[in-house]
């Protein structure tokens, strides 16, 4: 198929990259004679329906939250339209590069640049937190380097907005390394989100890591619980040793301790400055932009193609971080989230699991395609799946009827397990209290019982306490004192025993 001419009344004059949505280009606004960036999305995509993730929810949220604001660190939102074809969103074209060109080894930026870029983000953040809007996604993949030096914020897809909650509980959006623990624990979010990321991000520029790495459940582990190697001991430089008391409070575990809002990060930044900062990256080390032309042999993705691409707006899952993915990028990539780790298994029809994870959604959030793709391992039937992950499911009625879409009547086990009464917890806590060995499978039933609580870092947190506990009263112990101040430690001890009666 070959590519459009034109989306909507612009001509279009090549592709910038790939999306998650779709495709976007570079055109010519023939109505004030200036260049554009178009981000496209099959029209056949808005009308999906569905989860309120889905594609669509996403590029409505970022027309909406973006185009609200107009700030020089901000990229511009223009327009949106539809036309036969597509859904687009026209916005400022950014001659240059993503900050990720920058900061992947063996390009390293110096101290004042890295705070050039600092002030330039933290300006924007603020701004945008004024107006009621919270990015959730910072990363140098979404920060634009524009040909002048300025840098420019992107990609609001998952932007929240004070008078809308497009996200559920038990969902996790964000970038793994770069989600601040109160993502992961499903407790309430706030601008200091965007703080907690812009913090990864100046350990990242200077170190050249994030301050969490690992696997996916590793680094939800290490964010939630863990804290973070000093700056100045990474990279053992003395010089950087100021920057670490800013750093602690950024990646505070408590958003209480962290920086209130962008300005007092910013603030606390602007007095480590040695010397003037610029207000842009000097001229000598910005990267030229790259764009790709038009040509008639350029592959147009189909429909199943779009919905598959990772992109800037794509949903987020835990994936490989930032530090160790794309290590050879091309330079005209755009900010790209790697798709889910974990493929469809062997010998089964994607659009049956893919039914299956959206009704899981609706209850656990983004970890349910993780749930139902490692569940259909070693499994036969669709049956048998459901069956494994409804666990998961807390409310007994909606799991009833989660297992009845498979013909098949929900097991004795799991709704008596869910109608536990208070005597039963009791007696169960009871028998624990003497000592009863751990046994198999008592971890997937924890980790089933935290989800609530804890969020998609529950399974985590059964692993690590299984891993040191020989019986379940040590295993509960262990749960227990891992728990935020904010959680109820009473519901999840009830739970607990009522999971592993």
């Amino acid at each position: 198929m070959s590519p459009p001419t034109h989306v909507g009344p612009y001509p279009l004059r090549g592709v910038i990259g790939s999306g998650g949505m779709g495709i976007v280009y570079l055109a010519h606004d023939p109505a004030i004679d200036r260049a554009v960036a178009i981000k496209t999305i099959h029209r056949r995509l808005l009308e999906s329906g569905g989860d309120d993730m889905s594609v669509a929810a996403r590029f409505r949220v970022e027309a909406k939250a973006a185009g609200r604001l107009t700030h020089r660190n901000i990229v511009s939102i223009y327009q949106f339209g539809e036309d036969n074809d597509f859904a687009y969103i026209v916005m400022e074209y950014v001659a240059g590069r993503n900050l990720r060109d920058y900061v992947q080894p063996p390009r390293k930026l110096e101290v004042p640049q890295v705070l050039c870029v600092m002030m330039q983000l933290l300006d924007g953040l603020h701004y945008a937190h004024e107006r009621g809007i919270v990015h959730r996604d910072i990363k140098p993949a979404n920060l634009l380097i524009a040909d002048d030096g300025r840098l420019k914020i992107t990609d609001f897809g998952i932007a929240r907005t004070e008078s809308s909650n497009l996200t559920r509980a038990n969902s996790v959006v964000g970038s793994p390394g770069y989600i601040a623990p109160e993502q992961y624990t499903n407790r309430e979010i706030d601008r200091r989100v965007d703080v907690f990321s812009a913090g990864v991000l100046l350990y990242r520029m200077l170190s050249g890591t994030t301050p969490f790495v690992g696997t996916d459940d590793a680094i939800m582990y290490k964010i939630v619980y863990e804290p973070h190697k000093p700056l100045s001991e990474v990279t053992n430089d003395a010089s950087l040793k100021p920057f670490d008391a800013v750093l602690d409070r950024a990646l505070a575990k408590d958003p209480a301790q962290r920086y209130p809002n962008a300005m007092a990060m910013r603030s606390a930044l602007q007095a480590l400055a040695t010397e003037t900062l610029p207000e842009v990256l000097p001229a000598d080390i910005v990267l030229a932009p790259v764009v790709e032309s038009l040509e008639p042999s350029l592959p147009v993705p189909t429909l199943r193609h779009l919905s598959d691409m990772p992109g800037p707006s794509a949903p987020i899952v835990p994936t490989v971080p930032d530090t160790e993915r794309n290590a050879a990028a091309h330079p005209k990539s755009l900010p790209v989230t790697v798709p889910p780790s974990i493929p469809t298994p062997t010998g089964w029809d994607t659009a049956a699991l893919a039914e299956v994870e959206r009704e899981l959604a609706q209850h656990v959030g983004a970890v349910a395609r993780v749930m139902v793709r490692r569940a259909a391992r070693g499994l036969s039937t669709l049956a048998e799946v459901r069956h494994a992950v409804a666990s998961a499911i807390t409310d007994i009625e909606a799991r009833e009827r989660f297992l009845a879409r498979a013909g098949v009547p929900p097991t004795q086990s799991a709704v008596s397990a869910g109608r536990a009464s208070g005597s039963q917890v009791s007696r169960a806590e009871g028998a624990a209290s003497s000592g009863v060995p751990m046994r198999e499978g008592d971890v997937d039933k924890a980790a089933a019982a935290l989800l609530s609580s804890l969020g998609p870092i529950a399974r985590v947190v059964a692993k690590r306490c299984a891993a040191k506990s020989n019986t379940r009263e040590q295993f509960v112990a262990s749960v227990m004192e891992q728990l935020a101040p904010t959680v109820d430690a009473r519901r999840v001890q009830a739970d607990l025993w009522r999971a592993l009666g």
